[in-house]
């Protein structure tokens, strides 16, 4: 039979507190537990550890020596104890996390700030990518959780949490000569000098998709990549444009925001391997963004 852990702990505690009476007051056994502890510890050992003498055990210079490597061992039990709790408690460890762009312009930083004011030492790395490259990093797990756009049907072999449901709206200059109209229709957008998304953007396809269903041949004036620019753009007088609302400020007065018929809707989620676990600190910001926009649906 080899030492055990409740030897070595019998052992330390004599060691700290130099009597067996004292120790087996630290470890809540009986005295005669702790000499029997330290008689077998010896006889496993094959050293004398400890010279009896009344009311006391004196110990030898090979305790002395043992006792160095056993608070050793103890200080890093004591460390990984306290690895553990941190973990627990969501005060050490990473996040890692890819976003479509329109969310890293819009929502996530504030959320992100917030959660690290709840978690000063979790690091967290924010990747910014297209939907489909971000889904591609989370299926290989080069970040564990993803924030992407869905249509609602597609399989996209992931675990999958809705945030929100979205609508396209349109946005115009101030002044425009669409200003008056309660909403806008795609074939009034013809002609108009018009602010769109690079090639290959899924949110181009479908309103490209509406525009040809609607004979309408739009005025291609500016391609960009990302709808904050294009929100920026409008801003500036340089064209209309169909966008996602996310990218919209609330409180804005710099150009007009209205309804776009027909509708275009999709989603928005959280989507992370069906293969792992979520960690605790994964969990917990997926919990904060939930909470987001549940509270963001209330107020609307």
């Amino acid at each position: 039979m080899s030492i055990n852990l409740r030897q070595i702990e019998a052992f330390r505690a004599v060691m700290i507190t130099g009597s067996a009476t004292e120790a087996a007051k630290m470890l809540f056994v009986s005295q005669p537990a702790i000499s029997r502890l330290i008689s077998d510890l010896e006889y496993r050992c094959n050293l004398t550890l400890f010279i009896r003498k009344p009311n006391r055990l004196e110990a030898t210079p090979e305790a002395q020596a043992f006792y160095r490597e056993v608070d050793r061992a103890f200080i890093g039990l004591e460390e990984i104890s306290r690895s553990a709790a941190a973990i627990a408690n969501k005060e050490q460890g990473s996040l890692r996390i890819v976003a479509m762009p329109v969310c890293v312009d819009s929502f996530l930083p504030a959320l992100i700030a917030q959660f690290r004011e709840a978690y000063p030492n979790v690091s967290i790395e924010l990747e910014s990518s297209p939907r489909i490259q971000a889904l591609d990093m989370v299926r290989s797990q080069r970040l564990e959780l993803g924030i992407v756009s869905l249509t609602g049907n597609e399989d996209v072999g992931l675990s999958v949490q809705t945030l929100c449901y979205q609508q396209a709206v349109c946005i115009l200059p101030l002044g425009h000569a669409l200003a008056d109209k309660d909403e806008i229709e795609a074939k009034d957008l013809a002609g108009e000098a018009f602010i769109s998304l690079s090639q290959g953007s899924p949110f181009r396809a479908r309103f490209n998709e509406i525009f040809l269903r609607e004979g309408v041949q739009p005025n291609l004036a500016i391609e960009t990549r990302y709808q904050r620019t294009v929100y920026e753009l409008v801003k500036q007088g340089a064209g209309v444009s169909i966008v996602d609302s996310l990218v919209i400020n609330e409180n804005e007065t710099g150009l007009l925001v209205k309804p776009f018929v027909p509708n275009l809707s999709w989603q928005y989620a959280i989507v992370q391997p069906h293969a792992t676990i979520p960690s605790l600190i994964a969990q917990a910001f997926s919990d904060l963004l939930i909470a987001h926009f549940e509270k963001r649906k209330n107020t609307n």
